[in-house]
């Protein structure tokens, strides 16, 4: 068969990845990456990632055509995904402000890896791991309480050891996503389960995979809607809302300033009872710190409504205590 041009494999990658995910959110993944990655830097990268008669990959056959395609594309989404071309992490500085800048995911050597992963595997198999990339077709709000109740965050770690990241990972598919482990913070936990759910694809998801701070936040989630209107004090005789199932929630103080205002983040399972990592334990009532499926929202955001702050030496005033709803249906930049 005759050389392939960088530029004839560039187009091959993009056609691929536009008709194999024609309904995902937020557009056809080839056409998005045409928008991340200049007309200076195809060249470079479609090279890059030629397989040509690389070891441990199927053969340049015709029957082995659509296989070929098919890893092709999915090293273009790790490629471009995973990188600084579209990747970002939040630093924090010794003033408690964050700032958001681009990060790379990959691992030295991402591309054998990821060929040793893939190399021989079917059509089928590739494609679910470029479906990592693409929403769910049919995935609902339900669905994200739905994994999260059936999936605590402690899938894929090895006994003793550490626990497999998301971001960045060149195995993960639609049909084997195990979760994250409960050393992750709460708001990971979320985004690990919408993930999971198929509302959100690893697109979305790495914009920015460890948000910290309000303007890295609000940039993923948006502002909310208040569920517990602002300024209202919450008692024990306080009733909060129906909340719907697989709502995306966000509990603070206003009085903990920077440092406080991840506060707490949930799942709703429209029943007044939520999922969470690294929540507010009540061992009496089964509610434990790394995770918990039965937990009350009453009792996690009770627990914000307790805090105290310092108004002067004599004097203690109540928080201001936050509750805001998101549908994740309408995150910002969905996809």
């Amino acid at each position: 068969m005759s050389k392939k041009s960088a530029a004839d494999r560039w187009t091959e990658m993009i056609t691929y990845l536009n008709t194999a995910f024609p309904a995902a959110a937020g557009g056809l993944i080839g056409n998005h990456i045409n928008t991340i990655v200049g007309l200076g830097q195809r060249d470079a990268i479609s090279k890059e990632l030629s397989l040509g008669s690389t070891t441990g990959v199927h053969k340049n056959t015709t029957a082995n055509k659509p296989a070929r395609n098919a890893l092709r594309a999915l090293l273009l989404c790790q490629r471009v995904y995973f990188s600084d071309l579209w990747a970002k992490m939040t630093v924090l500085g010794d003033d408690l402000n964050t700032a958001t800048i681009p990060c790379s995911y990959l691992p030295a050597g991402w591309k054998a890896q990821s060929l040793t992963h893939w190399g021989m595997q079917s059509e089928a198999s590739i494609k679910s791991a470029i479906g990592m990339f693409a929403t769910v077709s049919g995935a609902t709000a339900d669905r994200v309480s739905d994994v999260a109740q059936d999936d605590p965050p402690n899938g894929g770690m090895p006994a003793g050891g550490a626990t497999p990241a998301i971001a960045g990972n060149l195995t993960y598919s639609r049909a084997h996503f195990p979760l994250t482990g409960p050393r992750e913070t709460c708001y990971r936990g979320v985004m690990a389960w919408l993930l999971k759910s198929g509302v959100i694809s690893y697109r979305w998801f790495m914009r920015n995979p460890g948000p910290s701070g309000e303007e890295a936040l609000d940039d993923l989630f948006g502002t909310g809607v208040d569920v517990w209107p602002r300024g209202t004090a919450f008692t024990a005789r306080s009733v909060l809302p129906p909340v719907p199932k697989g709502t995306v929630l966000h509990m603070w103080a206003e009085e903990s300033d920077k440092g406080g205002w991840n506060g707490h983040w949930v799942i709703s399972n429209g029943d007044g009872t939520i999922c969470g990592v690294n929540n507010g334990e009540i061992l009496s009532k089964g509610i434990r710190k790394e995770y918990t499926k039965i937990g009350t929202l009453w009792d996690q955001f009770e627990g914000y409504a307790q805090i105290r702050k310092r108004d002067s030496q004599t004097e203690f005033i109540t928080a201001t205590c936050r509750l805001v709803a998101f549908d994740p249906m309408t995150l910002p930049g969905r996809m």
